[in-house]
């Protein structure tokens, strides 16, 4: 407490010389005037020589023997200084406060009281503090003493628990510019923070910041303005504040930085940008896990589900001593909204479940909503129930009460257990989630409805409760058939056979019975399962009474046996059906459809004579279909194949030729030039080419065609001419995709001859137009092995990531999930390799040859990382796993001592 009350004094005896001056007119008299002066001054000297103990005796002295010199008041006060530099603060109080009530006029009294504020601010003296420091505020004072003054209010207003006098007195001591007041301003901050009064904080700490930027406290305020713009959901204001103050940062407050700006940006919906901030963030860093949050929530927002599951998972086994800490316990509720998107429901539904566990989570009642929805959806009419029951009960006052309560009596309807539903609907009704329709017919005309206007999602529950509400009733059956079609419609295939497979069972002679089986059997055809549709659409066919004549179930359930069989690779059997069809088909109708399919079976047999055969008849019975030119393109593509190359050119020409202008025409004329080329009639191949190009430039096909023109004139020696060509295509087509195909091969055309900046460039412009879907995947891949060639790893990386992130179900996002992983390790970023192997083995688990090199690729990181028993493991697991794969024995090349040998073929 000594040093305290001696610091702060300090500002007062530096004064000096200009205390050191008699003051006229004090009170005193003459008494030895000369030997008085001298005694003076001889104190002085003591006490400018920071001799302060023989000072203070030395004024004391004085006073005693002079109790009436002008320099009297002068000599009490600085016996009060004296004391107090010299560690007696209880005698310098003592001091300043008889100065004070000996000379209340004196210039000298303000300081005094003053520095007893001082002296009871130090010793926790609250009470006097105020009052000596509030006297002293009354009066003149200096800027600096009146900061000091003011700055020393606002702390004592603080510890008595007076937050607004004390934020005004801090203000009031920042009025000036004086050392004191940037500490007065951050004070002032720090107490409206304390009060959560987050306007007031940021309007100081911007003072704060405007005023003294360089001051030590505007650096302490760090992110506290970013705070509390947070608090006001002001997120345009924290994105900007934590860019710039991020300049000024380092270490963890960077990463705090990076942080609170990814997550305004979130909610700003810049996701781009908020990815890039949340990928600065350290990995190293305790704002890591939060980091990774965040770009679980984006891969989420995204529809990257696989990705989001991947990243929240990490977020909840990453959380302190295993304990589901808030964050993981968000991340447990999003990392089941994720599963049950992908399917995964079991996974999802345990992950929901734990997360309405959570006592005092924020998320438990939304977890317990979704949980209900998804045993709803899974059939567990029970459960699900019992959960919105239990919602409703325990956390009345979340917003979504009335919809539990209404899928409550959804579960209770599908039970049959009517009186429940009917008590849940009455409840929903009051809280404004249902409607209070009790008569079936009602009900079914509300649902059907629902129906006609395409809101299958919405009808399907409706139509299904009408059916179990009244079992026996003349629209259950009714409900149920359109219930499954409903599903049907969704594409919930699954659902809709589930449904409609008990609409049969219970209504086997409904007039839509047959409808119903015919729709039974096509959604196991949707769902690619062509074993069970075949079998589904023979039993159909075997039962089929044709009691609706308007809709033609019979032929079409011909075509899509037939069809089946073809996906199943039956092609004989495909055939037979596919005649069958032909002669079934009402009024010729789909005829075209089943010769040119009896064609393709023969020619996916081998049959290559009987398929053109076929295909020609088709040309024959049914010119006028469209068909036709794709019968003609397919003899041609066939002739092609067989080395029947001018037969095959004259059949594409003649494709070519009937149409001109169909969307078939430059895919036909472009396998003219083919079969030219093939015939070395380069120069008609030219012209086949040509001919697209000028006729057809918005084609899918014209890109095709430059590129074949590409080989035409290398073969002539005019390979010069091919730039010319390029050029001038781009210039007269607008088609966005045959474009970026253009693009895309000069940029390869750039890398296979080593030109990679020359491949950078082509592909940066391809990009930066937002190419077509279709294209930009593979855009990506390319861009990244431009930068890889050009050492631009970080570039590479970002150009990777975004495939990966953005195309995950794409074909190439394995392959540059893989090659992310192995630029980091040849990046020198072990780190990172390990992370990003670990991330495709979780995103790619069946990829075998692909799962075996991130193996690898793991075990070299940890050999880098120094962790060699790690990397040993991994070594183990790919070669007991992956014995014969690619990496293995690359793995066996450079760990020959390390990595197991083969296993012989006994083993």
């Amino acid at each position: 407490m000594v040093s305290r009350l001696r610091f702060a004094l300090v500002l007062l005896l530096a004064a000096g010389s200009a205390l050191a001056q008699p003051v006229p007119g004090a009170i005193g008299g003459q008494a030895d005037g000369a030997r008085a002066e001298a005694a003076y001054d001889a104190a002085r000297a003591l006490f400018d020589a920071g001799l302060y103990g023989p000072a203070a005796q030395a004024f004391a002295t004085f006073r005693a023997d002079y109790p009436r010199d002008v320099h009297t008041p002068q000599a009490l006060y600085y016996q009060a200084e004296s004391a107090l530099a010299s560690g007696n603060d209880a005698a310098a109080s003592g001091l300043f406060r008889q100065f004070g009530e000996r000379y209340p006029s004196h210039p000298f009294a303000t300081r005094a009281r003053l520095a007893l504020g001082r002296y009871y601010w130090a010793t926790g003296d609250w009470d006097n503090a105020e009052v000596a420091l509030t006297d002293a505020l009354a009066q003149p004072l200096p800027a600096e003493d009146l900061a000091e003054a003011g700055y020393l209010l606002g702390l004592v207003y603080g510890e008595q628990d007076r937050p607004g006098p004390a934020v005004q007195a801090f203000l009031r001591a920042a009025e000036v510019d004086t050392p004191v007041a940037p500490q007065a301003l951050y004070a002032a901050a720090l107490t409206q923070l304390d009060r959560q009064d987050w306007r007031g904080a940021v309007e100081v700490l911007g003072t704060l910041d405007r005023r003294y930027p360089d001051a030590p406290e505007n650096t302490d305020a760090g992110l506290a303005r970013a705070e509390a713009y947070a608090r006001l959901n002001d997120w345009q204001a924290v994105a900007d504040e934590a860019g710039t103050r991020r300049r000024r940062l380092s270490g963890s407050d960077l990463a705090r930085a990076d942080l609170l700006q990814g997550e305004a940006l979130v909610r700003l919906g810049q996701l781009d940008e908020a990815q890039t901030a949340f990928e600065r963030v350290p990995d190293s860093s305790r704002y890591d896990r939060r980091a990774t949050f965040g770009r679980a929530r984006i891969s989420y927002d995204r529809g990257n589900y696989e990705l989001a599951a991947s990243l929240f998972d990490a977020v909840m086994t990453g959380a302190p001593g295993g304990v589901l800490d808030p964050l993981a316990h968000e991340a447990t509720y999003y990392t089941g909204l994720s599963l049950k998107r992908l399917g995964q429901l079991g996974e999802a539904e345990r992950l929901l479940q734990e997360a309405s566990l959570q006592e005092g989570g924020a998320y438990v009642g939304e977890a317990m909503l979704e949980l209900g929805l998804l045993l709803y959806e899974r059939r567990r009419y029970e459960e699900a129930a019992s959960v919105f029951a239990t919602l409703a009960r325990d956390h009345p006052d979340e917003p979504f009460v009335g919809e539990a309560a209404r899928m409550e009596g959804e579960s209770y309807a599908a039970l049959g257990r009517v009186s429940d539903a009917r008590d849940a609907y009455e409840r929903a009704e009051r809280l404004g989630a249902a409607t209070a329709e009790t008569r079936s017919e009602i009900a079914f005309q509300d649902a059907y409805g629902r129906f006609r206007a395409g809101n299958y999602a919405a009808a399907i529950p409706a139509l299904l409760t009408v059916a179990e509400t009244n079992p026996g009733g003349p629209r259950s059956g009714e409900a149920l058939f359109w219930a499954g079609e409903a599903a049907f419609q969704l594409e919930q295939y699954a659902r809709a056979e589930e449904i409609l497979r008990d609409f049969v069972e219970r209504h086997p002679t409904h007039p839509r019975a047959d409808a119903a089986r015919y729709a039974l059997a096509y959604t196991h055809f949707r769902r690619r399962d062509y074993g069970a549709a075949a079998s589904a659409f023979e039993r159909f066919l075997s039962a089929y009474t044709g009691t609706d004549s308007s809709v033609p179930y019979r032929p079409d359930a011909l075509f899509r046996l037939a069809d089946s069989y073809f996906a199943l690779e039956r092609f004989a059997d495909a055939r037979a059906v596919y005649q069958r069809a032909y002669e079934a088909a009402p009024g010729g109708q789909g005829q075209d459809y089943a010769l040119y399919q009896i064609a393709q079976a023969h020619a996916a047999s081998g049959n290559t004579d009987a398929a053109i055969a076929t295909y020609g008849r088709l040309a024959r019975e049914v010119p006028s279909s469209d068909l036709v030119d794709e019968a003609l393109y397919s003899q041609g593509a066939l002739l092609l194949q067989s080395g029947r190359d001018a037969e095959a050119a004259d059949l594409f020409a003649r494709a070519a030729n009937a149409r001109p202008g169909s969307p078939l025409a430059a895919r036909a004329r472009v396998g003219q030039g083919d079969a030219l080329y093939n015939a070395g009639d380069y120069e008609g191949a030219e012209r086949a080419y040509r001919q697209v190009l000028e006729r057809s430039s918005e084609s899918d096909f014209a890109a095709d065609a430059l590129e074949g023109l590409g080989y035409a004139l290398d073969a002539m020696g005019r390979a010069s001419e091919f730039e010319a060509a390029v050029l001038r295509f781009e210039r007269t087509t607008t088609n966005p995709l045959a474009r970026a195909r253009v693009q895309i091969r000069r940029a390869e055309v750039a890398l296979e001859a080593g030109d990679y900046a020359l491949a950078a460039e082509r592909i940066d412009a391809l990009l930066a137009v937002d190419p077509p879907a279709e294209i930009e995947p593979r855009a990506l891949l390319l861009q990244a092995e431009a930068y890889t060639g050009m050492s631009e790893y970080n570039a590479a990386a970002s150009a990777l990531r975004r495939l990966v992130e953005t195309y995950g179900s794409d074909p190439l996002a394995p392959e540059a999930a893989l090659r992310l992983a192995e630029l980091r390790l040849n990046s020198e970023a072990p780190n990172q390799a390990l992370l990003e192997a670990q991330r495709f083995q979780t995103r790619f688990p069946d990829d075998a040859e692909r799962v075996a090199a991130a193996l690898l690729i793991e075990a070299r990181a940890l050999d880098l990382l120094d962790r060699p028993a790690e990397a040993d493991q991994r070594l183990g697991t790919l070669a007991s796993r992956y014995p014969d794969s690619t990496a293995a024995d690359d793995a066996r090349r450079r760990f020959p001592t390390r990595m197991p040998a083969r296993p012989d073929a006994d083993g």
